[in-house]
């Protein structure tokens, strides 16, 4: 049975679509996506930014570093916000991040990645191998090398936490102590099996806003099975730790089972968890859901001794 604080999430995300498409507007374009989607985690007055955030110059990519009083400035996560490629924005998450860095003790770096349909596939991948590498040797204080590092994101930048990591993995480069995907996109096609058999939980998500958003970011259709873009292709032999949480109500939940079925049989050590009755990136409505505040303890667990 939902919690009261749950119950109102799934009002605020409901609310929130009438919102989202209700909106008519041509001058506006992709501004009033991006725009109202900063609202997705405002379930609630408790849910706001903590700690510190400065802005940063990532290699000509901007960016924040966001602190809590507890972070350690050489421990840090690389977090790529969601939002279909195409819309999301760092303000929209300085609340998740900071709840992030207070329970895990890091320094969060978000950035703004390159967003479609300006800019397609792969420039969002390419920004975020490159901030990754930058944070390797940058931090909040300035220059110096991390002693650990890590990659996260939710949704789409869950599926590119996935997506820049296979890519590094491919080059050579170094790689993150851990990556922590939440409720990833990790398959483009909306074609598993839970966007039919959810699709009356989710109130967010559904298989027609996933295909418009595939089609903003993808321009050759043979990018569609590109683990970049897909990470369910990728190769996972050799890849790092790896931490997988998504909710029980997501039209999403599949892409989250095929990526750790594929992780697990390439001999990864990798972690699904299955949150029952949550929605979509239910992390960021932290602290005022329980189970988001448990979900935030079980990575700081997951990352302390990675």
């Amino acid at each position: 049975m939902s919690s009261e604080q749950n119950k109102l999430v799934i009002k605020h995300q409901e609310e929130l679509v009438k919102t989202f498409f209700s909106l008519d507007d041509e001058r506006l374009g992709m501004k009033h996506f991006r725009y109202t989607v900063d609202d997705y985690f405002n379930a609630d007055s408790s849910i706001r930014p903590t700690g510190s955030a400065s802005p940063v110059n990532v290699d000509g990519i901007y960016g924040q570093w966001v602190m809590a009083e507890n972070s350690d400035p050489d421990k840090r996560i690389l977090y790529l916000h969601g939002g279909g490629y195409a819309i999301g924005t760092i303000r929209g998450y300085l609340s998740l991040t900071s709840q992030i860095a207070e329970k895990t003790g890091c320094s969060i770096l978000l950035i703004d990645y390159s967003l479609a349909p300006e800019l397609k596939f792969p420039h969002g991948v390419n920004d975020s191998k490159k901030a990754f590498l930058w944070m390797l040797n940058n931090g909040p204080n300035g220059s110096g090398k991390c002693t650990k590092s890590y990659i996260s994101g939710d949704s789409a930048g869950g599926g590119l936490s996935l997506g820049v990591t296979l890519a590094l993995k491919d080059d050579n480069s170094d790689l993150p102590n851990a990556v922590i995907p939440l409720s990833p996109w990790a398959e483009l096609d909306p074609v598993s099996e839970t966007y039919d058999t959810n699709a009356d939980i989710d109130p967010y998500i559904s298989k027609d806003a996933i295909a418009a958003f595939r089609d903003l970011y993808i321009e050759d259709e043979s990018d569609l099975i590109n683990p970049y873009a897909s990470p369910v292709y990728g190769n996972y032999e050799g890849f790092p730790p790896l931490l997988i949480q998504v909710g029980g109500r997501e039209v999403l939940l599949d892409d989250s089972k095929k990526v750790a079925e594929s992780a697990e049989s390439s001999g990864c050590d990798v972690k699904l968890e299955v949150w029952d009755d949550m929605v979509h990136v239910f992390h960021g409505y932290a602290p005022f859901l329980p189970e988001a505040n448990e979900a935030l303890d079980a990575i700081a667990d997951f990352i302390s001794d990675k």
